[in-house]
């Protein structure tokens, strides 16, 4: 240290003797001794926090200076006094005393806070605590509440007199001094809190262990206790080291100072003095405001309005420390149940988060005194008058806007917590479910507003208005929140209103969140992304923006409710949770996430793992991983979305992303009936996901052929392949053979299992693709290959290795469909194979038979021995049953006799079949859109959106979003269905309606 600050040290330890005594010029001289030291540490820190944490750690170890800085420290916070009627020395006695005690409560404070990586600061601090400062300094903050309560009860009487103005001039300086006392107790007890909260997760398991035991209140082991149990642990494994010995004393302070937060309530009287502070602070407020400019000279005004606002933001950011310590955040803690608000506590964070969120939103403050609300919202005038003079903003979080918000957020979030019977009852709930729910909302829809706004940008004389009507309290101040604070806020405001909503609830998807919390929660997606030059912009682009994207897929997309499909009807109508998920927009917002994704995704293309994607993908990839089950919401989606926003790029991506989902197979329901039985939503959903299939099969096919080549096994597409290729099969024998015996009947339970098996198809797909000719739906899939690759031994063996336990359902009976129904399908294909014989080896076939046979499926078994007993008929050029012919006419006799059995093996596949589409073409003719298969336009939120010109030449039967795919259409089959001639890409197009 300098001379200077050793000199200053001397004086302060050889002046503590005059704390024994009564002269108030020898505590003046103390407590200027003690404000040099204090200065002194705060402009250390401005030069360099790290020499600052060794140099405070230093003197603190000082056995001088430490029991001086004790000795000041106990004799001071012990005085008491009581408000009376006092002379004039009287006074100036109190007001000395009063001058050292929040010196040395704030230097204690301030040492803490420069040197609390250090243990010799941790050593301090515990010899604080055992001291019993904290329980002292509550009787201190009990006289200031008693003395702040009787001068406003004098104010309010000499105002009635009119002889307020001499009674305020002559308490001034200790009204202000009273208010340093509340501002410094307050930041005392939050360095100590955060000093604890820093330690909290070092330690070596047994003391973390040791801690968490205790967590429950005085039951647990005491810190002298843990200290003996990590030197015995020491004992039997050596020498305890440096890490070891502060980890213990880590632990041992953080139950030390819960269990003085329990018997000081330290917490409570501060709260419990800062409504006091404001009911006074009101009364001179109004008597300097009613015409009574000499009830107190301007500049004392003024310092004591900063100090008021200086004393709600210390009490606002211990509240805001002890919500970060509860036990929803730091469970094993020992600081979980202590740092549970009281009445006191917990209606402060509640009053000053309503009249800030009264102050955003314009509504009002649910019956809050005015006084209060005045008190607390003048720091909002504040931090907008400091805004208009260009005052730099802190990085910090501000107390005077963020936190209260949050604390608010918090207080709700607590509400539907499960607490410690040992918690205070005001703590276990002040207000009743329906209005905590209401005030959750309310605070995002000002985070959501907020964040719109600070998105959108001001312009310089908006910014200037905006924040001069917020300093004049005659507009919103919602301007006062960035784009980072408001954004923090609607997540945390809407996953607390979740929680309360779900609160004992069942988790079946059947708790409706209400049509508000969905509109709120989907205004709030574009906004994920931070606008440029925004405040802190670049901090949050790099980390920031990530935990939000990443917490909005997580916590609140996820709770878009499920349908798990079985085989049978959709139900006649969605429940009423996902009707009010449509109705606030979930499917827009999902478009928009999947169209920004993408888009990003072309534009810098992939790599680099979710976190370098951008905010769209990582809500993507957040949700995924939470959902899991990407099927059940994806299903319902399909089925009751609006059917204008059912657009081909969209639905091709969901389905992609609904992978790793293995269909069960179709079961014929209780009745028959046709296609025209089916419901509307089954209709819609099976339309939705033909049109997948149309677009997804092909590059999946692809795909398995590329991995094959290369030695490998695609497992999941081949799986998806085999589950899909059954009911495409059947449609094109129906179609292509209408003597081939294909049932033509449908069924609500077939088109079910139909839509199961083509989710399968459509799952799992790594590339995209489209196919753009004509043709039924095996036209270039090459099928007969296809199951010629699932038969190959090597693959059956990695893919049952991958199925254990489920070989049956997920790929023993769909391969047995899938050969039966290809072989029905394509018979000449499968029975000149390469020209030297059947495409797939009856020894094949056989061994699937006894697979299904040992499992319990003889169906499946006689189904695949009677195709091997065709094959080599087929082999020999023989018929169906031996009788001797050419090769085609021995191909389509075979194929006939085992499409007429398909009913008896494979009950309601046929019929499953039936319900789809004639075509790839008619499927993707059912959503619409661009005409052009291979469209990938992602201009724009929604494909909906996107302006469609008719082509002139078929006479509108096809539209086209641009000249280029009209173009790469035209070129790649159009031309022959278009009326247009043979040039200009089909004659022109005109702009569709």
């Amino acid at each position: 240290m300098c001379p200077e600050a050793e000199q200053e040290v001397r004086d302060f330890v050889a002046g503590t003797e005059a704390i024994l005594g009564t002269g108030a010029g020898a505590l003046f001289g103390l407590a200027r001794s003690v404000d040099a030291l204090r200065v002194r540490t705060k402009a250390w820190m401005a030069v360099s926090e790290a020499a600052t944490d060794k140099t405070v750690a230093e003197l603190l170890s000082r056995p001088a200076f430490r029991r001086a800085l004790l000795l000041a420290t106990n004799g001071s916070t012990r005085w008491a006094w009581s408000p009376a009627h006092r002379s004039a020395e009287q006074q100036e006695g109190l007001r000395a005393r009063l001058e050292v005690l929040w010196s040395t409560v704030s230097l204690n404070a301030s040492l803490i806070l420069a040197s609390k990586t250090q243990p010799a600061c941790v050593d301090f601090v515990r010899r604080l605590v055992r001291s019993q400062t904290l329980e002292a300094v509550s009787g201190r903050l009990a006289d200031v509440r008693t003395e702040l309560h009787s001068l406003a009860d004098d104010a309010v009487a000499a105002a009635v007199a009119g002889t307020a103005a001499p009674l305020l001039q002559a308490s001034t300086e200790l009204l202000t001094a009273l208010v340093s006392g509340l501002t410094v107790t307050a930041a005392l007890t939050t360095v100590c809190l955060q000093l604890a909260a820093a330690k909290l997760p070092s330690g070596p398991p047994g003391v973390t262990a040791a801690a968490a035991a205790a967590a429950g209140g005085n039951a647990g082991p005491s810190g002298a206790e843990v200290e003996a149990a990590a030197a015995s642990g020491a004992a039997a494994g050596g020498s305890a080291g440096p890490s070891d010995s502060a980890a213990a004393a880590s632990a041992c302070y953080a139950q030390e100072l819960a269990a003085a937060l329990r018997a000081s309530a330290v917490v409570e009287h501060t709260c419990a003095a800062l409504a006091a502070l404001l009911r006074l602070w009101a009364v001179v407020r109004t008597a300097v405001s009613d015409g009574a400019p000499a009830a107190m000279p301007l500049a004392a005004f003024q310092l004591l309005s900063r100090n008021v606002d200086a004393a709600v933001c210390d009490v606002t950011a211990t509240l805001h420390t002890l919500y970060s310590l509860q036990p929803r955040a730091v469970p094993a803690s020992p600081l979980a149940s202590a740092a549970l608000l009281g009445p006191c506590a917990s209606f402060t964070a509640l009053a000053h988060g309503v009249a800030v969120l009264s102050a955003m939103d314009g509504e009002g403050t649910r019956g809050l005194e005015p006084s209060v609300e005045r008190g607390f919202c003048q720091g909002l005038q504040l931090e907008a008058e400091e805004r208009l003079r260009g005052i730099p903003t802190s990085q910090l979080p501000s107390a005077r806007v963020e936190l209260p918000l949050r604390d608010l957020v918090s207080f709700l979030a607590a509400q539907d917590s499960q607490l410690p019977a040992t918690a205070p009852p005001a703590a276990k709930a002040l207000l009743p479910y329906s209005s905590a729910i209401a005030l959750a909302l309310r605070a995002a829809r000002v985070g959501v507003q907020a964040s719109a706004e600070a998105a959108a940008g001001r312009t310089a004389e908006q910014e200037l208005a905006a924040l001069t009507a917020a300093r004049l309290g005659t507009g919103p101040c919602r301007v006062l929140l960035t784009w980072r604070v408001a954004t923090v806020l609607a997540i945390e405001a809407l996953t607390t209103a979740n929680n309360l909503v779900n609160t004992g609830a069942e988790t079946d998807g059947s708790v409706d969140l209400g049509e508000e919390w969905w509109r709120l929660t989907v205004a709030l997606a574009p906004h994920l992304r931070a606008p440029a030059g925004s405040p802190g912009s670049g901090v949050v682009q790099a980390s920031g923006a990530a935990g939000f994207a990443a917490h909005y897929g997580r916590n609140l997309l996820d709770q878009l409710p499920g349908l798990p499909l079985l085989p049978g009807p959709l139900p006649p109508a969605p429940k009423p949770s996902f009707r009010s998920a449509l109705a606030g927009g979930v499917l827009p917002c999902l478009e928009r996430l999947f169209r920004r994704a993408a888009a990003s995704q072309l534009q810098t293309g992939p790599g680099g793992g979710p976190e370098a994607s951008p905010p769209e993908a990582q809500t993507l990839f957040a949700f995924k991983q939470r959902y899991g089950d990407s099927w059940r919401w994806l299903a319902p989606l399909l089925a009751w979305g609006d059917a204008r926003r059912r657009r081909r790029w969209w639905l091709e991506d969901m389905a992609a992303r609904a992978g790793g989902q293995q269909a069960a197979g179709a079961a014929p329901g209780p009745g028959g009936g046709g296609a025209g039985a089916l419901l509307p939503a089954e209709r819609q959903l099976l339309e939705m996901l033909a049109a997948a299939v149309a677009a997804w099969l092909p590059p999946l096919f692809r795909g398995v052929w590329a991995r094959y080549g290369l030695g490998t096994v695609g497992a999941s597409a081949l799986l998806c392949g085999l589950h899909v290729l059954p009911l495409l099969a059947c449609a094109d024998a129906k179609l292509g053979a209408p003597s081939s015996g294909v049932a033509a009947a449908g069924s609500a339970a077939a088109a079910t299992g139909a839509a199961a098996r083509v989710r399968a198809s459509s799952a799992g797909a790594a590339t995209a693709g489209q196919t753009s000719g004509g043709g039924g739906w095996l036209a270039g899939l090459s099928p007969v290959r296809f199951v010629g690759v699932a038969l190959k031994p090597q693959v059956a063996e990695t893919i049952m290795q991958l199925t254990a336990g489920s070989h049956l359902q997920l790929y023993l009976i769909p391969l047995a469909e899938a050969c039966c129904a290809v072989a029905a399908a394509l018979p000449e294909e499968v029975a000149k194979g390469g020209g030297a014989g059947p495409a797939w080896e009856p020894s094949q076939l056989r061994s699937l038979g006894a697979e299904c046979r040992a499992r319990g499926d003889a169906a499946a078994a006689e189904a695949v021995e009677a195709l091997a007993a065709q094959l080599v008929r087929w082999a020999h050029g023989s018929g169906p049953r031996g009788g001797r012919g050419g090769a085609r006419a021995s191909a389509a006799s075979g194929a006939q006799a085992l499409a007429a059995r398909f009913g008896a093996w494979f009950p309601g596949l046929e019929a499953a079949a039936a319900l789809l589409p004639a075509s790839p073409a008619a499927a993707r003719a059912c959503l619409g859109g661009c005409s052009n298969p291979a469209c990938a336009n992602l201009e724009g939120d929604s494909d909906a959106a996107l302006p469609l010109r008719a082509c002139a030449g078929c006479g509108g039967a096809a539209s086209y979003c641009s000249r280029e795919c009209q173009t790469a259409h035209w070129r790649s089959g159009h031309r022959k269905a278009c009326r247009g001639g043979a040039g200009g890409g089909g004659g022109g197009a005109r702009r569709s309606s």
